[in-house]
């Protein structure tokens, strides 16, 4: 019953949690900005909020968050989604022996590991499609063939994951966990940075400690990007090896 509940939970939980720290830090934002006689909420949206009692509004409220952090968690999953995409583009064959670095190298979704191990998988195929096809005056190996259909396979890695359902569903639910860890960190970068800030404006405190917050608040969001970076790139490296053993097929490698 809760091995059910779990990959749901996972999908609620990274836009609540965005969604809830983005209202706290609004809240507070206003309310530090906001002329304070006046409140944060006019007349009628109090008396809103009293019809609805202490669970209609917690309840309104959990629905709120959960729509922002949806937005925004999307917004930046679909730039990070963009970054790996384009990271993968660049690949030629002149990087699968040591793929490329640069800004983009942060935003790799596989390892070096599973590149090797793809190409490894494509040149053994390769090998024995070109035995087949005769006998009597053996072909070689074309290495621009075998990393061409290599630069393919990895490309595919960010689409192929579906597939690892049916094949293997105990492997798309380690997928499916390592994808929702990094999407959990992903989603409450932008609005850890804004609720320090908020929390910031609302102490009494010296500009120093103010400072010294919000500094190991961004050390913080640094290490939680990497940690994101990490697990994204652990779940579709588990893809490539799936492909590298045989257990999904890859358009490329089929061809």
């Amino acid at each position: 019953m809760l091995a059910s509940l779990l990959p749901g939970f996972r999908d609620v939980r990274s836009a609540l949690v965005a969604g809830y720290l983005w209202f706290c830090a609004g809240w507070l934002l206003i309310g530090h900005y906001h002329p304070p006689s006046a409140g944060l909420l006019g007349k009628p949206a109090l008396e809103l909020l009293e019809l609805f009692g202490t669970g209609g509004r917690l309840a309104a409220i959990s629905v709120f968050c959960l729509l922002i952090g949806e937005v925004t968690g999307s917004v930046v999953a679909a730039m990070f989604g963009r970054l790996s995409h384009a990271s993968l583009q660049r690949l030629t064959a002149a990087d699968l022996d040591h793929l490329p670095g640069g800004p983009l190298a942060v935003f790799r979704p596989v390892s070096g590991r599973t590149v090797e191990r793809m190409r490894g998988r494509i040149r053994q195929e390769h090998r024995q499609r070109q035995e087949l096809i005769s006998d009597a005056t053996p072909r070689g190996i074309n290495p621009h063939e075998v990393d061409r259909i290599a630069i393919d396979a990895v490309r595919e890695v960010l689409h192929v994951s579906p597939r690892l359902i049916v094949a293997k569903p105990e492997l798309y639910a380690e997928f499916s966990r390592l994808k929702a860890e990094s999407e959990f960190r992903d989603a409450i970068l932008l609005p850890l940075p804004v609720l320090a800030v908020a929390v910031c404006a609302n102490l009494t405190a010296p500009a120093s400690v103010e400072g010294l917050v919000i500094a190991v608040v961004l050390l913080a969001d640094g290490y939680l990007f990497a940690q994101a970076r990490k697990r994204f790139r652990q779940a579709h490296s588990l893809i490539g090896h799936s492909v590298a053993d045989g257990t999904i097929s890859s358009a490329a490698m089929s061809d």
